[in-house]
């Protein structure tokens, strides 16, 4: 931009426009070539490499193109249009009158551009359909052209935009040839653009044209009474991954002003594909799709549902645990790749019932009223399901299948504590209700997480640990299966604190979970730093360490559940590990 400005001067704007406008001519070959905004320029380049690549495939030259080039170039413009093109010149200070006048607002260089990558976009999806890495940045390019509500105005009134979405609606060649990834992405571009600025009447026949042929095929297969027969036909398994792609993409669109729309068509197809988990109990990779669908849906739509929306879409995300454990229990796994199908399993559950809980973390309903008098119905007071029972049964599901060979898989590993550290955060109070196996599960999960994982583990599950021994104290019951776990747990912080090398950066996380494991058990704590001075047998270290000790509890004699003091203790605790830190280290 400052470039731009610093030269525009000596910059003739219409002979600039023209070599922008010109892909298909030497930029030499224009007079004045010279008087150009060389930033404009620098894009006029890329814009003719990829004319000769489109005239080419459009003289059947595609064998004689290197699909990586291609790839090359939807790279650059994808990240050129989200940018340069249309930019909001409230960010600048200063703007330059050149690239607003060819890129701007309001302007023929705009509306010229964005017809010129759509064009880009439908050659490369005719040609290059059977290249996945090509066809996915290419795109990524449409959903870039679509995501800014300005830039989607311009794209809905080219003709070739209607083209397009209508091939897709119905499966025509070669649009159903492209991989289920790039089918998900078009399909989230094309509902994006259904948002853009049109009259009521265009924007019901773009519905009608775009999502309507999906729902009738989608109700005319799954309503046929010989369905359960045909369903293993490979025609209809394709149909049907087709339109659960689609759904996943229909999710990802998902933005604040179209959720009201978006959130009451998904729905209608959430029971519908409950009860294709039936159905396709015996075909792994259709169960892991249909519960992508929920994993999308409620990943994009939670934050902005208000309560009874959410109550909704709660309850759905319950009957399908239900459906999958009862389908799973009778499912018989003893190779490898059942071991692999249930990882994709648990991954996908374990992201939905994350996804559920992060309502807790982000929620504007309430604020954005995005369902504004549409919350009608069940009364708050009389909720029939809620985010903590889906999660729990769910929980239910998963810890139980939950080995240390799936834990060895970093994804895997890394979702399962995740969940479990928001779980025993938020709904803390449901822990001790854990039928007795389940807890027990927990609680070697979460020590397995400290002593034997990865650091970023080891910290999630010291996490955990503060709200769990934050309940105890609430609770005032000594003796519970939780109240002793926790006294466990009190003396491996303290040893991973004083008697190990650890991650400075767990140094906080560790300092708050012993901080509460302290005020819950104060005698046991103080039984640990005896037993600790007392088998010293250097005098300089012992008395070294007894003043460590003492100087770490001054501020907080006798330690309570109160911030203040907790504040203080942890800065005493930095203290205290630099001055004690590789005295007693056993690792």
């Amino acid at each position: 931009m400052e470039f731009s400005i610093k030269h525009s001067t000596e910059v003739d704007i219409n002979t600039t426009l023209q070599i922008l406008g010109s892909p298909g001519e030497k930029a030499s070959s224009i007079p004045g070539c010279n008087r150009t905004d060389s930033v404009i320029r620098l894009l006029s380049a890329v814009l003719r490499t990829s004319e000769v690549e489109s005239r080419a495939t459009r003289a059947s030259l595609t064998e004689l193109l290197s699909p990586q080039m291609g790839k090359d170039i939807v790279w650059f413009l994808r990240r050129w249009a989200k940018t340069y093109l249309l930019v909001d010149e409230k960010l600048y200070q200063q703007i330059s009158i050149p690239l607003s006048t060819a890129f701007g607002a309001d302007t023929e260089g705009a509306q010229w551009i964005v017809g010129y990558l759509l064009e880009k976009v439908i050659n490369n999806l005719s040609v290059w359909s059977s290249e996945a890495d090509l066809a996915n940045d290419t795109v990524e390019l449409l959903v870039t052209l679509v995501e800014k509500r300005e830039r989607a105005n311009i794209v809905v009134q080219c003709e070739s935009w209607w083209s397009l979405a209508k091939q897709f609606a119905s499966r025509s060649p070669p649009l159903h040839l492209l991989s289920s990834s790039v089918q998900r992405s078009l399909m989230k571009a094309l509902v994006l653009g259904g948002f853009a600025h049109m009259d009521s009447d265009t924007k019901q026949q773009y519905w009608a044209e775009v999502l309507h042929p999906l729902q009738q095929r989608f109700l005319n297969l799954i309503n046929q009474e010989n369905f359960a027969q045909i369903s293993q036909e490979e025609a209809v398994k394709q149909e049907i991954v087709a339109t659960l792609e689609a759904l996943c993409g229909i999710a990802e669109a998902t933005q604040i002003d179209n959720v009201v729309s978006l959130f009451s068509f998904l729905m209608d197809f959430l029971s519908s594909c409950i009860g294709l988990m039936e159905v396709y109990s015996n075909t792994p990779e259709t169960i892991n799709l249909i519960i992508e669908v929920f994993v999308e849906v409620a990943h994009k739509q939670i934050c902005y549902l208000g309560e009874n929306k959410s109550m909704k879409l709660y309850e759905a995300c319950l009957t399908l645990l239900q459906v999958y454990s009862k389908n799973n229990q009778s499912r018989k796994r003893g190779d490898a790749t059942a071991e692999e199908d249930q990882y994709q399993d648990l991954l996908l559950i374990m992201e939905l019932l994350t996804n559920l809980l992060s309502k807790e973390f982000i929620d504007f309903s309430e604020n954005d009223e995005v369902f504004r008098n549409q919350e009608q119905g069940t009364p708050a007071s009389s909720r029939a399901v809620s985010a903590a029972d889906v999660v729990l049964y769910g929980v239910n599901i998963v810890l139980p299948l939950m080995s240390q060979d799936l834990l060895k898989f970093p994804s895997l590993c890394n979702q399962y504590y995740k969940l479990i550290t928001f779980i025993c955060e938020i709904f803390p109070e449901k822990i001790p209700q854990l039928p007795e196996e389940l807890f027990k599960s927990l609680m070697f999960s979460l020590e397995l997480g400290m002593t034997s994982m990865s650091s970023e583990i080891s910290q999630l599950c010291l996490e955990a640990l503060s709200p769990l021994a934050e309940q105890c104290a609430k609770n005032q019951e000594k003796d519970t299966p939780l109240f002793i776990a926790t006294r466990h747990f009190l003396k491996l912080v303290f040893d991973m604190l004083v008697l190990q090398k650890h991650n400075t950066e767990m140094t906080v996380a560790a300092g708050e979970a012993l901080y509460t494991l302290v005020c819950l058990h104060q005698a046991e704590y103080s039984e640990l730093v005896e037993s600790l001075l007392s088998s010293q047998r250097d005098a300089v270290i012992y008395q070294r360490l007894a003043d460590a000790f003492n100087k770490l509890t001054a501020s907080s004699t006798p330690p309570t559940m109160d911030r203040k003091q907790k504040v203080a203790f942890l800065k005493s605790l930095e203290e205290f590990v630099a001055n004690v830190g590789g005295l007693l280290c056993v690792k």
